[in-house]
């Protein structure tokens, strides 16, 4: 099995890093794509961490201990708050909105990103967050780009389930896969997951689909 070596050693962080240009710090999609898929990557580190359980597209609270890191021990300490059962939709909506900056503040603090905020021409500012070490920055990319084009073995759950979230998130495209065969890998190894992390992913596909569809009036 082949195992994802390298990078951040945690799910969502390795996907922020491989969604923004290690230098400029541009996102390379929108936030209707990529926030959900940050979303789920944040409940996907619950998942394999054993701290939450997803069944029939619900969560579930598996291990209430804290681990004292502050995102995800904050995430989990609202799912017991607001209870069990929640929708996997529910739980990627809610987080969506703040997911960028609880992920990239967590980046900037284990010092692999810099917070900065740019100016447009219509005067309103947005955030970007180049690599402090754009090399350093690019490794779970590089990582990932390797592994879904120079072997053959299956994917483990971790790296299966970052791929498919790196495709969920619009951003796919900056792996620059040459083998077309990796794309199809991404989707088997996928249908290959356990119930719970492909439930997690279904939630987070759904969730990017509604908000895709036009609200009718």
């Amino acid at each position: 099995m082949n195992t994802y070596q390298s990078g951040t050693g945690r799910l969502a962080d390795d996907l922020f890093l491989i969604a923004h240009d290690d230098y400029s710090g541009k996102a390379a999609a929108t936030s209707k794509t990529l926030d959900p898929a940050l979303a789920g990557a944040l409940l996907g580190e619950l998942l394999l961490d054993g701290r939450i359980a997803v069944t029939n597209g619900q969560v579930f609270v598996a291990n209430d201990r804290l681990r004292k890191e502050p995102v995800a021990d904050m995430i989990l300490d609202e799912i017991i708050r607001r209870g069990d059962g929640h929708a996997v939709r529910a739980w990627v909506r809610f987080l969506a909105p703040r997911v960028r900056d609880q992920i990239g503040d967590r980046l900037v603090s284990a010092g692999w990103v810099r917070r900065e905020r740019v100016r447009r021409l219509n005067l309103r500012t947005t955030v970007r967050w180049p690599g402090v070490d754009p090399n350093r920055a690019a490794v779970p990319r590089a990582v990932l780009t390797t592994i879904l084009e120079r072997s053959n073995e299956p994917l483990d759950t971790r790296t299966a389930m970052l791929a498919a979230l790196v495709r969920s998130g619009g951003v796919l495209r900056v792996l620059n896969l040459v083998d077309r065969s990796a794309a199809e890998r991404i989707a088997t190894s996928r249908r290959l997951l356990p119930p719970g992390p492909r439930d997690l992913l279904d939630g987070v596909d759904a969730t990017i689909a509604a908000s895709a569809v036009p609200a009718r009036h």
